[in-house]
């Protein structure tokens, strides 16, 4: 067996044909489970060369590191014994899918960079996609000829005529009120035209579509293949951008690598399929670090039962009431990162791999990244094990978050804000600083700061991964002050994707931004909590505060006021309506609930009012006042007779003085509770 490493380019530069055997299963790979994951994948490596182009502008070419390679997978063949006028050939034994999906995305490429004047992409990429012959088969041409089942899609696909209308035509997803099923191969074929269009538009696939709603383009783009005859490109109205094309086939010839397996006369190919196609579970990343590490172990001459025992084991195994043992099943549930679920194993692994290199780290490389890094340099066993075991604890305190210490509240923070990005700092935080000590409460409150400030606003996460790279290279670097150097990179930050919103950016977003409709109810829950509890001190017996599954979100002026006579307004005009509809969405107009009042109370009057027979009923104010939250005492208030449009900016420009409190810029010395608890009741 002959290996080799070559590229997406690379594997399609020479004049050979790979040919899938007809035993083999057709094309199967779909949008969501393959095809998706691998253009992102790509993306991120084009985003890199972007990247590194930038900061060679820039003049600082001695500081850039080599773009890290993203390895897409093997692909095993076989010769075929040639004859004369054919086009020499493999068949594939292994990889099948792969290496049809990349033809297809060099086709795609080549017909969406026809889109851009005066480029030589197309005519570069159409070396990669035909074979120039002549040869006595016409079918020689093509690098990739499928099983029987897509060999008239592979011809269609790469006629080099056929627009992409031609394509949509000849492959319909619906005729009339019928649906029909595009084959797999034009779907990715189709998917991967727009994503690559897109990419030269800048536009993320991963990215949600509006900021209201959890769609991503990607999912807007598979929904159009799947139902409609025609797609609309994504954002048509944005300009190609030349670069951008380039970038994506530098990635293509340089940063995405593959392993070629050839087989040589000796090997079964039988033998070898069966045994790369073996059913069995996945190995995990943490499964890759532990086998790693206890070899190197056995290598040495260590104890590997002890070290297990003592290091190892708490992460697979638990101590049950009876003084048994079982598996520990905390480490292989599912915790969301992003858009993704990982094992917390592994998602700990990730972060551990990152702390460590200090390098970017996909999820696909994280035992790479942590291999990498052990070899370049001698390391001790046992110390590097304790390490790792105490930033498992610290990684376990972020994302299971339990008591009410200002630990447990700022993970609460950051879980109900989705950024995962941060955890690395965290971990780097937690090794150089007490966790009782003032620096990790400044270091703390300046992320919590950072973080809920962009919140409000209405900032981009994008692009957090390579700001916290920054961060945390930062905080390692300065192991006597780790604090201090923090709060230098975050304040040193200008540009709009880093920025850390001054006052005047942050109280006009908290006193006039929907934010229940934009940045969306469970993060607008995460920052009304994190003011309650910092509101909560010894006078009030007990500084716990609900977890946010058990509280709900109230509009005060209920969302249907345009159906409630009690809170109609004479003669508005149409500006007055947008007015309102912003503001009932707004800090001044939400409130917290340990249970959400029913419809009667939650539309009812706001002040008390006398039934029929005289008796009071009980306004929303006087059910808002019963609470025993702190958020609500301000509807004690008596003076407190109408819930209007000026009643929401003052309740909005009450809670901004506690925000300011609590999420200073930068953090000062810790807000008080009595100060915090005074400001929200509007005192």
């Amino acid at each position: 067996m002959q290996p080799s490493k070559t590229t997406v380019t690379g594997l399609f530069s020479t004049p050979h044909q790979y040919q899938i055997p007809i035993f083999q299963r057709g094309y199967v790979w779909t949008l969501e489970k393959q095809v998706g994951p691998l253009w992102i994948d790509i993306q991120d490596r084009a985003d890199a060369v972007l990247d590194q182009q930038a900061l060679a502008s820039t003049g600082t070419t001695a500081a850039l590191k080599p773009i890290q390679k993203h390895f897409l997978g093997s692909i095993v063949m076989t010769p075929v014994p040639n004859s004369f006028g054919r086009a020499p050939a493999f068949e594939v034994i292994d990889g099948q899918q792969r290496s049809t999906t990349l033809q297809l995305l060099l086709l795609a490429f080549r017909q969406a960079a026809r889109e851009l004047i005066d480029t030589p992409i197309p005519q570069m990429l159409d070396g990669l996609v035909r074979n120039p012959g002549p040869y006595q088969r016409a079918e020689d041409h093509y690098k990739v000829w499928p099983t029987q089942a897509g060999q008239d899609e592979m011809r269609r696909l790469s006629d080099s005529t056929a627009s992409i209308q031609d394509i949509c035509v000849a492959y319909l997803a619906r005729d009339g009120r019928t649906r029909l099923e595009r084959p797999l191969m034009v779907q990715t074929y189709l998917y991967l035209y727009h994503a690559c269009l897109a990419y030269m538009r800048g536009i993320d696939l991963s990215d949600a579509v509006d900021p209201t709603g959890d769609p991503t383009f990607g999912d807007s783009l598979i929904a159009d293949i799947r139902r409609n005859n025609d797609i609309s490109p994504l954002q048509a109205h944005m300009p190609l951008e030349p670069k951008r094309a380039q970038a994506l086939y530098m990635a293509l010839a340089d940063h995405v690598q593959i392993m070629t397996l050839t087989l040589e006369a000796e090997d079964d190919p039988q033998v070898i399929f069966e045994t790369l196609n073996a059913r069995g579970e996945p190995l995990l990343a943490s499964d890759l670090v532990r086998n790693f590490v206890f070899l190197e172990a056995a290598r040495q001459g260590q104890p590997v039962p002890q070290l297990y025992e003592r290091y190892w084991s708490p992460f697979d195994l638990v101590v049950t009431t009876g003084k048994g043992v079982s598996a520990n099943s905390y480490w292989r549930e599912k915790e969301r990162q992003g858009r993704l679920t990982y094992p917390r194993i592994d998602l700990f692994f990730y972060n551990y791999a990152t702390l460590r290199s200090q390098e970017i780290t996909l999820a696909s490389h994280v035992f790479q990244s942590y291999k990498a890094w052990w070899q370049k340099q001698p390391r001790d066993l046992e110390v590097e094990l304790t390490r790792l075991v105490s930033s498992s604890q610290n990684f376990q305190e972020l994302v299971s978050p339990e008591g009410t210490g200002y630990l447990a509240e700022f993970a609460r923070l950051v879980k109900s804000l989705d950024v995962g990005t941060v955890t690395p700092v965290y971990l780097a935080l937690r090794e150089r600083l007490a966790s009782d000590s003032a620096e990790l409460k400044q270091a703390l409150g300046d992320l919590a700061s950072y973080l809920t400030r962009r919140a409000v606003c209405g900032l981009t996460t994008k692009g957090y991964n390579r700001f916290f790279m920054r961060v945390l290279q930062a905080v390692t670097g300065a192991p006597d002050a780790p604090h201090v150097a923090l709060r230098a990179v975050l304040l040193g930050a200008t540009a709009t994707s880093e920025v850390w919103p001054d006052d005047s950016l942050f109280s006009d977003k908290w006193c006039h931004r929907p934010v229940y409709r934009e940045l969306r109810p469970v993060k607008t829950c995460g920052v009304l909590r994190a003011l309650e509890y910092a509101a909560r001190g010894p006078q009030q017996g007990s500084n716990h505060v609900p977890a946010q599954p058990d509280l709900t979100i109230e509009h005060v002026l209920p969302q249907s006021w345009e159906k409630l006579p009690a809170y109609q307004i004479a003669d508005m005009t149409e500006g007055q309506r947008q007015l309102r509809e912003a503001a009932i969405h707004g800090f001044g107009n939400l409130t917290l609930l340990t249970q959400p009042l029913n419809s009667s109370i939650s539309n009812g009057p706001f002040v008390d009012t006398l039934g029929a027979e005289g008796e009071q009923i009980l306004g929303k104010r006087s059910r808002l006042g019963q609470s025993a939250l702190l958020l609500n005492t301000y509807f004690h208030q008596s003076a407190l007779s109408a819930w209007n449009d000026l009643a929401i900016e003052n309740r909005a420009k009450t809670l901004l003085k506690a925000a300011l409190l609590v999420w200073p810029k930068p953090a000062g010395s810790a807000a008080t509770p009595v100060a915090v608890a005074a400001a929200i009741c509007g005192n």
